[in-house]
């Protein structure tokens, strides 16, 4: 009886300092953590206009992509009021074509 009256009394003592500690960190506010700045993600497209516009880089890709070839030449022109740019390349049948790239929208026209 002794001994376990004995610990009993040993449980209590170490038990309570550590749930004391526990309660105080508890009712303690939470560290402040600094903000972190996240740009919005939005569409490619409201991106474009924000932008105001594609890089000759990017009509480049984009006729590639459509017409395939290599790309000759790009050129930045105005075209039926818009700015476009001019891009002229060699189709894989080695036929040269030119189109031209909507700069705001990224578009192709003739």
């Amino acid at each position: 009886m002794k001994v376990a009256l004995v610990c009993l009394w040993v449980a209590i003592l170490v038990a309570a300092p550590v749930s004391a500690s526990a309660r105080y960190q508890a009712d303690a506010p939470a560290p402040r953590i600094a903000s972190v700045h996240t740009l919005p993600m939005q569409p490619l497209a409201s991106f474009r206009v924000q932008n105001k516009g594609i890089s000759k880089n990017e009509a480049a890709a984009i006729v590639k992509r459509q017409f395939g070839g290599k790309i000759l030449a790009i050129s930045e022109v105005q075209r039926k009021g818009r700015a476009a740019y001019r891009v002229k390349g060699l189709s894989d049948q080695s036929q040269v074509y030119v189109v031209f790239v909507d700069k705001q929208s990224g578009r192709i026209f003739r």
